[in-house]
């Protein structure tokens, strides 16, 4: 009988619905199934391995570097493939792909750690447009912050002074050397979602607006049917070569004007949203297709 294991870390280990979900639908393939942690659990004796709820893998950086660089010498199949995660992760290494597969995205510039400064920030940020700061490598909008200078936006969540961004990164940037800093003006649209296209092995099995609550309250993601703009972009996504390869794909973006512009893809470990489609035939039907993708992978 054939072995996956469904990656998980200590945190999350047998509490996220879409593992769940994934290893029953693996198990009625006759497929043995484990959801198992990549911080304490063996990855010996299994066929495949599917990096899944390894969330908060930012604050543990070096050792999940480590893990992935071990799994690539042992040969150990693991997807999506360590050298997808890893460029994935580094949103600098990300968005360079992006720019040389002429893909638009939301207008980002990166600090080096080794230059962050007050006075450096200050002359990138200027005085007026708020603009949000966050890490390079990071997670589930961990670190992320808005600097609103002439205060425009009111109140709003996670908005910080240009003094405590000062702080904040410079503590970061001392525990975490792989980290820089990445800016990108406040877009305002992100109130009206996020669109998340998700793909399966060159499948497109569901469209979900998201809402995710760093600057605003938190939603529930819902199924929509995209607009063309958002079809199209994520379309030419999915066929970029140095994604090539992969096992599944989120790729979020927001309409501006009705032009999609990425916000971020996902190729290490995102929610694929499965729990939020409400069309529980459809649900299921992701599932399978889904452990129908695993089960070709297995050599």
């Amino acid at each position: 009988m054939k072995k996956v294991a469904i990656v998980s870390c200590d945190r999350w280990i047998d509490k996220i619905d879409e593992d769940k979900l994934l290893k029953a639908a693996l198990n009625n393939k006759g497929i043995a199934a484990d959801i198992i942690s990549w911080q304490t659990d063996s990855i010996e004796g299994y066929d495949l391995l599917v990096l899944r709820s390894v969330w908060g893998y930012q604050n543990d950086y070096f050792n999940l570097k480590n893990w992935l660089s071990e799994i690539e010498k042992k040969r150990i199949h693991l997807e999506n493939q360590p050298s997808i995660i890893l460029n994935n992760i580094d949103k600098e290494v990300q968005f360079d792909i992006l720019q040389k597969n002429d893909i638009d995205y939301i207008k980002t510039l990166f600090v080096k750690s080794k230059d962050f400064s007050h006075s450096e920030l200050k002359s990138i940020i200027g005085e007026n447009a708020p603009y949000v700061l966050k890490p390079t490598i990071s997670g589930s909008g961990e670190n992320t912050f808005l600097i609103d200078p002439n205060d425009t936006l009111g109140d709003i969540p996670n908005k910080i002074s240009m003094n405590n961004a000062e702080i904040i990164f410079s503590n970061l940037f001392k525990t975490n050397n792989n980290c820089n800093l990445m800016i990108q003006p406040y877009v305002s649209e992100i109130q009206n979602g996020e669109y998340s296209c998700i793909f399966i092995d060159g499948e497109l099995t569901h469209t979900m607006l998201r809402f995710p609550n760093i600057f605003h309250d938190k939603k529930h993601p819902y199924l929509v049917k995209p607009p063309k703009a958002i079809i199209d972009m994520a379309n030419k996504v999915e066929k970029i070569k140095q994604f090539g390869g992969y096992l599944y794909m989120r790729v979020d973006m927001v309409l501006i004007n009705n032009q999609a512009k990425i916000m971020e893809v996902e190729l290490a470990e995102p929610d694929l949203l499965i729990k939020y489609v409400d069309d529980l035939n459809l649900q299921d039907s992701i599932v399978k297709t889904f452990a129908r993708k695993i089960e070709r992978r297995i050599k």
